[in-house]
């Protein structure tokens, strides 16, 4: 599942959770889906709450929808979020409370992720993953090089995200 795929979804939670607007509002929802049908047998899988030990996450990004929601999807997989909208803030949280994964945005209205990360770890080790709407080969190698243990290109995927999480999570063990 995409991200914008699930901000629509829990747009459309939203609108139906408003009891004023159950009994008119209706939305129609299209998704490309897979051309062949699941066996009988078999049942598609449903979304888990993480593999791993709940973490405590710090979130940093500047678009506020993708903020709320991300924020919500890792809570919903068991994680403790903590969140910030701009490199200032998320400094202030990093100086004063722990934290076990930096998922950052690369692009921040006061800085740099890249500038975040280097600055954090010059106090502390942490694992983190950028997140950027840039992935070519130059921008995924500044990631690594400033200390991110991976690079994720938005729109990104909860599965992959998930994955990279749990990776680095079976890493520090």
């Amino acid at each position: 599942m995409t991200l914008a795929a699930a901000e629509l979804m829990e747009f459309a939670h939203n609108i139906f959770s408003d009891e004023r607007l159950r009994h008119w509002s209706f939305f129609s929802f299209a998704a490309p889906g897979r051309e062949e049908a699941l066996p009988a047998d078999r049942t598609a899988p449903a979304r888990t709450a993480s593999r791993t030990c709940p973490l405590r996450i710090l979130l940093v990004e500047d678009h506020k929808d993708t903020l709320r929601s991300l924020k919500l999807l890792l809570t919903r997989l068991g994680h403790q979020v903590l969140s910030a909208e701009n490199m200032t803030e998320a400094l202030r949280i990093s100086e004063a409370e722990e934290f076990d994964l930096l998922l950052s945005d690369i692009g921040l209205p006061d800085g740099s992720g890249l500038d975040l990360i280097r600055h954090i770890r010059r106090t502390r080790e942490v694992n983190a993953i950028a997140v950027s709407g840039y992935g070519m080969d130059e921008d995924i190698r500044r990631s690594q090089e400033a200390g991110f243990f991976e690079h994720l290109t938005k729109p990104i995927s909860l599965d992959r995200l998930q994955e990279v999480i749990e990776r680095i999570e079976a890493r520090s063990h």
